[in-house]
């Protein structure tokens, strides 16, 4: 077998899922914008993020912690959470998240 490899300028999110023979994780490529956010959200299930350039926060069960280039972050399960893009430049992510989380979208 192949190992599949994609940048994020050619794919949409997912970048990698069930299409290239990953069963259980979508991998995503996430970003925002000065002043940007994600959703303000909650689901059953745990994500990490990986924070791969700029500068933010991370609110998380109605608390917020800094998150900043290099860091990785466990999103617990059933909490609801947001990250916002607090910085100048771009605040981008990958995020790993259990296929679940694209079925039936």
């Amino acid at each position: 077998m192949k190992p599949v490899i994609r940048n994020e300028q050619d794919a949409a999110n997912p970048i990698l899922g069930p299409g290239d023979g990953v069963s259980s994780y979508v991998m995503l490529y996430v970003k925002h914008g000065p002043g940007e956010s994600s959703p303000d959200h909650v689901h059953e299930w745990e994500h990490q993020a990986f924070i791969t350039e700029g500068a933010g926060i991370l609110v998380c069960g109605g608390k917020e912690y800094p998150v900043k280039t290099g860091d990785a972050v466990l999103v617990p399960g059933g909490v609801r959470h947001q990250f916002i893009n607090t910085g100048d430049v771009p605040l981008h992510r990958v995020t790993v998240n259990p296929v679940e989380s694209v079925q039936n979208k």
